[in-house]
């Protein structure tokens, strides 16, 4: 039965809310037709106030200036940051020392300080970038704040940011080093082997550490010297302060005056400022006398001459210069060869100069290929003397037997200074022995039981070595119409010649001519010109009685033999 009460109750319900909703459907549908041919136009109005700017992307530093990546004094430090406006006005980026600022209505904002710089108007969600170069009289850290401001009527700016990391606050200035004196140690100059050292005067305000580079060009490129590895003297490693650095000459180095371009940098690679950088700190190397070695004559071996004429005769040394023996370091090279008594003193200059002693001022020339670059410090030199036939001889039996030949080489470089030397041992000038004769004695034409009287046939001795000479004098055993086989005819012996040393000698007072070697004094004086002194010998033959007639033959031989010393 209760069952029953409910569900009649909830349909009644039911009905009376659809009933109710259809009244208030209709209710209304009558008044809005009612009032409707009374409507009026209502305006409507709304203030929307502006709204500020704000980042979207953080402002940062590009490049980043930070303690290990400082911005350099006179390089930019640049800020950038993209920001958005909801009422879709453009904006200002600024940077400003303290973390106050001051909008601008219908511009652009300004710092409450100092402004490390503003951008010009950006559009919204573009970015926006500002910069600033750095300046001698800025810290070396150095506080910012950014903020984004709109050029609204109703100006309004963001709050701050900094950003963040090393990108962020603050930016770093690097101020370039003090560099107040630089020198070198060459003083008046220095040799090829020594060493130059350049010192400086220098530190940094920032602490950072600095090198020197000392540099043969101007001009440096970060911390290397523009012309590369092989433009550099030297260069010291990044020390606190006054960095120095030498450089070892090289043991072969020419003279001259060397550039020397002196700068200093940071570890930055920030250059110092001033009077001294980049100045020319120059250094001498000086001329060294060149000095010489090996010096030879004939390679050692006594000296055999060439009968009239001249024998070469070779000197050789070594000359080193440790200015190099290259490109005209070596100005003049000259040999002097001569009789030991004489002395280099007595053959040193060409006025001085004698066949017989002295053969001053030789020319001598470099052997190819024992110099051949700057880097080269030796050469060998030879040097040809050629020595006449008559100069003087110094083995036994002749005027100067405790002489020798010797013989100085003298080097001249650029600068003229000059070196000597000697050689240790001198060596001998052989002996030669020698002499030319008239090739024939014709006796003419005789009859039986006639001679030559007085001796009139002459031959002439010119001497053609370097001695005072006589001469031995023999014949063949006959003279025959079939010299030299003598089988035939009536010989005529070589007896029935005769000879003498003086002219109108009767053939009676001559001496017998034999077939053994006979010395005679001719004293042919040592030729000491180029115009030596001969000597005559006059002949004569007796035609024996029963001497067939006929054109008769023979041979005489006339030897060259060393005189006595005292007649030469």
């Amino acid at each position: 039965m209760k069952a029953t009460v409910y569900s009649a109750y909830r349909y009644t319900g039911v009905f009376l809310k659809i009933l109710l909703s259809f009244t208030i459907v209709l209710t209304l549908f009558l008044i809005i037709n009612v009032f409707n041919a009374y409507a009026f136009s209502v305006t409507t109005a709304v203030l929307v106030g502006n709204a500020s700017p704000e980042f979207t992307v953080a402002p940062f530093e590009d490049p980043t200036s930070s303690s290990t990546t400082p911005t350099n004094v006179g390089s930019n430090v640049t800020f950038k940051a993209t920001a958005t406006d909801t009422n879709e006005d453009n904006y200002y980026l600024i940077v400003c020392s303290t973390d106050s600022v001051t909008p601008t209505n219908g511009g652009a904002p300004t710092c409450n300080a100092t402004t490390w710089c503003t951008s010009s108007s950006t559009t919204s969600g573009s970015q926006a970038s500002c910069s600033r170069t750095a300046l001698l009289a800025d810290a070396i850290s150095n506080i910012w704040y950014a903020f984004v401001c709109d050029g609204n009527s109703a100006a309004e700016c963001s709050t701050s940011s900094q950003g963040s990391g090393d990108s962020g606050s603050p930016f770093v200035v690097n101020h370039a080093p003090s560099f107040s004196s630089v020198s070198n140690d060459d003083g008046t100059g220095v040799n090829p082997g020594s060493t130059v050292t350049w010192s400086t005067t220098a530190s940094d305000p920032d602490s950072d550490t600095l090198k020197l580079l000392v540099c043969k060009t101007s001009g440096i490129t970060g911390d290397t010297c523009d012309g590369g590895a092989g433009d550099t003297w030297c260069s010291s490693t990044f020390v606190a302060s006054n960095p120095s650095c030498y450089y070892d000459i090289l043991t072969v180095f020419p003279d001259d005056t060397y550039s020397a371009y002196v700068y200093i940098v940071d570890e930055h690679n920030l250059q110092a400022t001033g009077i001294y950088q980049g100045s020319n700190v120059s250094f001498i190397v000086n001329n060294v006398a060149p000095t010489l070695s090996a010096i030879t004559i004939n390679g050692g071996v006594n000296i055999d001459l060439v009968e009239n004429s001249t024998t070469p005769v070779i000197l050789t040394a070594t000359i080193t210069d440790n200015n190099s023996c290259y490109g005209g370091e070596i100005a003049s090279t000259l040999g002097y060869m001569y009789r030991s008594s004489i002395t280099y003193t007595g053959c040193d200059t060409l006025g001085e100069g004698n066949n017989n002693y002295c053969y001053p001022e030789i020319t001598c020339t470099v052997v190819a290929g024992s110099c051949t670059d700057i880097t080269d410090g030796s050469a060998n030199y030879t040097c040809t003397a050629n020595i006449q036939y008559y100069a003087d001889p110094t083995d036994l039996l002749t005027q100067y037997p405790t002489d020798t030949w010797m013989n100085t080489i003298k080097v001249s470089d650029d600068d003229s200074s000059t070196t000597s030397l000697e050689v240790g041992t001198g060596i001998e000038m052989n002996s030669l022995t020698a002499f030319s004769v008239t090739n024939s004695i014709n006796f003419g034409s005789l009859a039986v039981e006639q001679s030559n009287d007085p001796l009139d046939k002459i031959t002439t001795t010119t001497p053609t070595g370097n001695v005072g000479l006589d001469q031995e004098v023999s014949g063949s055993a006959n003279m025959c119409t079939d010299y030299p086989t003598c089988v035939v005819g009536t010989p005529i012996s070589v007896t029935n010649q005769k000879y003498s040393l003086t002219s109108s000698t009767s053939y009676a007072s001559g001496t017998v001519l034999s077939t053994f070697p006979a010395e005679t004094e001719l004293n042919v004086p040592k030729v000491t010109t180029g115009t030596p002194t001969t000597k005559d010998t006059w002949w004569g033959i007796l035609i024996p009685s029963g001497t067939l007639p006929g054109a008769y033959s023979g041979a005489n031989t006339l030897t060259a033999v060393k005189g006595e010393v005292l007649e030469w």
